[in-house]
């Protein structure tokens, strides 16, 4: 297992669905990115713990911006 740096897949603002610290498992939602035209909710792949929330709370961010750092954790 390793470290997951979530990234924005379009510009948007963001609102994060957790905060640094918590354990997350796989299908966890993270965070929302609301776009002009699409709005996406981005998942934990695996179980982990937030490391970090790279931007604040409703920040507008760029396309392929930092948003969030996981260490995933084996499963088990």
């Amino acid at each position: 297992m390793g470290q997951v740096r979530v990234r924005a897949n379009f510009s948007g603002s963001v609102e994060y669905r957790v905060r640094p610290g918590e354990s997350v498992w796989a299908g966890r939602a993270l965070l929302v990115v609301e776009g002009e035209r699409e709005v996406e909710t981005l998942s934990a792949r695996n179980a982990g713990v937030i490391r970090e929330l790279c931007v604040a709370e409703g920040a507008e961010v760029e396309k392929g911006a930092l948003l969030l750092v996981l260490d995933e954790t084996p499963a088990g």
